[in-house]
């Protein structure tokens, strides 16, 4: 963000999907990695990732746990 009377503020934690995604996209190329996880409307788990293999998808899964666990500190 460019405009210094403008402050970024942390990802919602009641963000609809869309707004996670833009809010991840306007981060541009410091995002390196993505792994989408969710689910569609009729309850189905939804993976998605950039160039990930599993492997690498499940070490960024679990790092993304220990994340959650501990409060954003991992």
């Amino acid at each position: 963000m460019n405009n210094t009377n403008v402050i970024a503020l942390p990802a919602s934690t009641n963000f609809r999907p869309d707004q996670a995604l833009k809010s991840t996209m306007d981060m541009g190329e410091r995002v390196t990695d993505v792994l989408i996880v969710g689910y569609d409307e009729d309850g189905v788990l939804f993976v998605r990732s950039s160039h990930l293999s599993r492997a690498e998808a499940l070490f960024l899964l679990e790092k993304a746990k220990e994340w959650a666990m501990y409060g954003g500190l991992a």
